[in-house]
C-alpha cells in the first residue's frame, strides 16, 4: 500500500544476509587473524595457549612469538599491550610485526627493544604502553641473550647434575615500552642446552586483584617444577589452570618451548 514503509527483510534460507551480520563476520575474522600463533621451529618443541578476558570476545593485547630471523638464530617474544579489546589487539599486531622486522637486522635483544620503543613513540597513540621480553638464541654456542621491558621474567626449567631446577631470568629488567624512550636497555645471558625448557607468560597468569604478583609468580614456579619432566603441551595445559576457571579479569598468554 502507498504511504507504508517497506517491511524489514529477515535473513533466512534463500535471503541475503543483513549488512550488520556481514560486518560481524568480518570483525570476527579479523579478530582471529590477530590472535597469536606459533610457527614450527626446527630443534624446538613448543606449545602455547592464549585466553583473552572473557568479556572482550576472544581478542586482546597479549602476544607471543617464536621464529628464526636468520639461520642459526632463534628469537622468543612475549608481550602485553596495556588494556583489553579490539584496539589493543590491533596495536599488538603492529608491535609483533615491527619486532619481527627489527630482528632481521640485529640479534641484540636490547637493540630490538630500543627500536620498538621508538616505534611506539613515533607511530602509536600517545597513551600506548606495553611490556615485552625478547630472548635470542645463538644455536652454535647455546648462548641466549635477553632483555625485558617491564615484563614479568621468563622461567627456565633445567636439569643440572641430575637435579631439576627452576630459575627466573630476571637480570635484565627495563622500563615498559612507551613510558620513556631510553638509550640504555639491560642485557643478560645464559646457556641453553638440550632438554631445557623456557616458560614465557603474561601477567594475567600470575596476577589477581588483591593478590601480590610475587605470590602468583611463586605459585607458577612451584607448579612448573612439579611438571618440568612432562611434555611442553602438558606443562602449558597445567600452568594455564593456575588462575582458576572462574577468573577472567585479564588476558593471559603462555609459551612453553623446549630444546629437543
Amino acid at each position: 500500500m502507498h504511504g507504508q514503509e517497506p517491511r524489514p527483510q529477515v535473513a533466512g534460507p534463500g535471503r541475503p544476509r543483513a549488512p550488520k551480520d556481514d560486518d560481524a563476520r568480518i570483525v570476527e575474522r579479523l579478530q582471529r587473524s590477530l590472535l597469536p600463533s606459533v610457527l614450527e621451529v626446527k630443534g624446538l618443541v613448543t606449545a602455547a595457549e592464549y585466553v583473552p578476558a572473557a568479556r572482550h570476545h576472544n581478542v586482546g593485547g597479549d602476544w607471543y612469538d617464536v621464529f628464526e630471523p636468520v639461520p642459526g638464530t632463534v628469537t622468543w617474544v612475549i608481550g602485553d599491550v596495556a588494556g583489553h579489546g579490539f584496539g589493543e589487539a590491533v596495536v599488538m599486531a603492529q608491535l609483533r610485526n615491527a619486532l619481527r622486522a627489527y630482528a632481521l637486522d640485529t640479534n641484540d635483544p636490547a637493540e630490538i627493544l630500543r627500536r620498538l620503543d621508538r616505534f611506539v613513540t613515533a607511530y602509536l597513540p600517545n597513551d600506548t604502553t606495553a611490556t615485552a621480553c625478547v630472548l635470542v638464541l645463538d644455536r652454535p654456542t647455546g648462548r641466549v641473550r635477553y632483555s625485558g621491558a617491564g615484563h614479568p621474567p621468563p622461567l627456565l626449567l633445567a636439569e643440572r647434575d641430575g637435579v631439576y631446577v627452576t630459575h627466573w631470568l630476571d637480570q635484565a629488567k627495563g622500563l615498559p615500552l612507551g613510558v620513556r624512550e631510553t638509550e640504555f636497555r639491560p642485557v643478560a645471558q645464559f646457556t641453553l642446552i638440550p632438554s631445557d625448557t623456557l616458560v614465557l607468560y603474561t601477567d594475567g597468569l600470575v596476577e589477581k586483584p588483591g593478590d601480590d604478583i610475587e605470590d602468583g609468580m611463586e605459585r607458577l614456579r612451584m607448579a612448573a617444577h612439579l611438571v618440568c619432566t612432562e611434555t611442553p603441551e602438558t606443562v602449558c595445559r597445567q600452568l594455564m589452570r593456575l588462575p582458576g576457571e572462574a577468573y577472567a579479569g585479564d588476558d593471559r598468554a603462555l609459551l612453553v618451548s623446549r630444546i629437543s
